[in-house]
């Protein structure tokens, strides 16, 4: 059953990592920026971008200098996994803020939706929220919203629910800080329940 195979991917990529949103229609461009690039900014950015499709929601107004860096990252993260998934093409960001596994799961996960044909798109809603940095680690927790996701193969077209995606899951993220660097790098993400 080709559903199955929707399921698999996008559920594989779920659970050893955090699931990012939907466009309203998938960019077909070959050629993938990698901004917003990290940079330390002692402030949170709002990174919504409605022509990603992806909303950012309840972003803090009251982290500074590192909590406000490693949420940048997690955002910045955030992004590049959507753009990932509309597209089926790494983002070149994970090159920079990525660990090896997570850059591996997703090139699996490209991979993998490629070779279905699937297609996901449509609004993805996150929240980043219980920053915590403890000298050069940090963790973070998203709540990813798939209500206005929609997934498709060749076949055919997918609710959230048909393709697993029925709750808003909680996804806690582990960051290091790169040595003598104001640059943090997402070493893993898992699934954690739900929020």
């Amino acid at each position: 059953m080709v559903v199955g195979s929707v399921v698999l991917l996008a559920g594989c990529a779920a659970e050893s990592s955090q699931f990012v949103g939907v466009t309203a229609s998938p960019s077909t461009s070959a050629s993938v920026t990698a901004s917003p690039s990290p940079s330390p900014s002692s402030e949170v950015e709002d990174l919504s971008d409605a022509g990603l499709g992806i909303v950012f929601e309840d972003v803090p107004t009251d982290l500074t200098g590192d909590e406000a860096d490693v949420y940048n990252t997690v955002a910045i993260y955030q992004s590049a996994y959507w753009r990932t998934m509309t597209t089926n093409t790494v983002s070149p960001v994970f090159s920079v803020i990525g660990s090896a596994e997570i850059k591996a799961i997703m090139r699996d996960t490209a991979e993998g939706n490629t070779a279905i044909d699937a297609t996901i798109a449509g609004e993805f809603r996150t929240r980043v929220t219980d920053v915590v940095v403890d000298g050069d680690q940090a963790t973070a927790v998203t709540c990813d919203d798939y209500e206005a996701v929609t997934f498709a193969d060749a076949e055919r077209s997918y609710t959230p629910a048909e393709a697993g995606f029925a709750d808003v899951r909680r996804k806690e993220m582990t960051l290091q800080r790169v040595e003598g660097q104001d640059l943090w790098l997402v070493q893993m993400r898992t699934v954690d329940g739900t929020c």
